[in-house]
């Protein structure tokens, strides 16, 4: 049975979330019955599977070699192997992702994909940041931003504004590269226009026409 986590508030509506881990958050009154919330959750059994099933789709592309032998890099599935080693890496060729540990622990194998797929990542980067420092902070008279790696499960990136630099989340390594290119452009935008207005989504589109298509690859099915 799915684990249901029930939060009572001052409220008069229900309202149910699918967490990551597959488990339910039911919202409710402070006095609603037991049985109403499962009759409640019942209800919605049909919505309530397919959006665990998004989830678990979710979790297996995002896997960094610590749960299992695939692992998805830059949108392309690679098979990993774990090799003994005096110092720990990670590398890619073909399709063949290969760790280097001095001890095959989660730990040490998390830590290894993460430096590289920032490293892949920010070379990529300076890459592609060259055509927005032109078209964006030169033409608008602002100044080039710094641009860091961060792990981070809630935003693809983030825009300092006032500190001038941008953070871009390591776990883009396991999306094809025009996902990459356009959370880029996304964060390069926002020096423009600071809020999600119509404004900023046509000006994402002014320098980017596909970028909806690109944005739909964060949301890819497992293939």
């Amino acid at each position: 049975m799915t684990e249901i986590e029930v939060v009572r508030k001052k409220i008069k509506n229900m309202y149910l979330r699918v967490r990551e881990d597959g488990s339910l958050l039911v919202t409710c009154g402070r006095y609603t019955a037991q049985k109403d919330i499962l009759r409640f959750v019942s209800s919605r059994e049909e919505w309530i599977i397919k959006a665990q099933l998004r989830m678990q789709k979710h979790e297996s592309v995002n896997r960094e070699g610590v749960n299992g032998p695939v692992v998805y890099w830059l949108g392309e599935k690679k098979y990993a192997v774990y090799v003994q080693a005096k110092r720990d890496s990670c590398t890619v060729d073909g399709d063949i992702i290969t760790f280097y540990l001095k001890e095959e622990t989660a730990e040490r194998i998390q830590k290894a994909f993460r430096k590289a797929a920032n490293d892949k990542l920010m070379s990529l980067i300076n890459e592609y940041r060259g055509e927005w420092d032109r078209k964006i902070c030169e033409a608008a008279g602002l100044q080039i931003p710094e641009i860091n790696m961060r792990y981070m499960t809630g935003r693809w990136g983030v825009n300092h504004i006032g500190k001038n630099y941008i953070t871009m989340s390591t776990r883009l390594i396991h999306y094809p590269v025009e996902a990459l290119e356009y959370v880029l452009l996304h964060e390069y935008v926002h020096f423009l226009v600071p809020d999600h207005s119509r404004r900023f989504y046509s000006t994402v589109r002014h320098f980017m026409p596909e970028y909806k298509a690109y944005e739909k690859l964060l949301k890819q099915e497992v293939l």
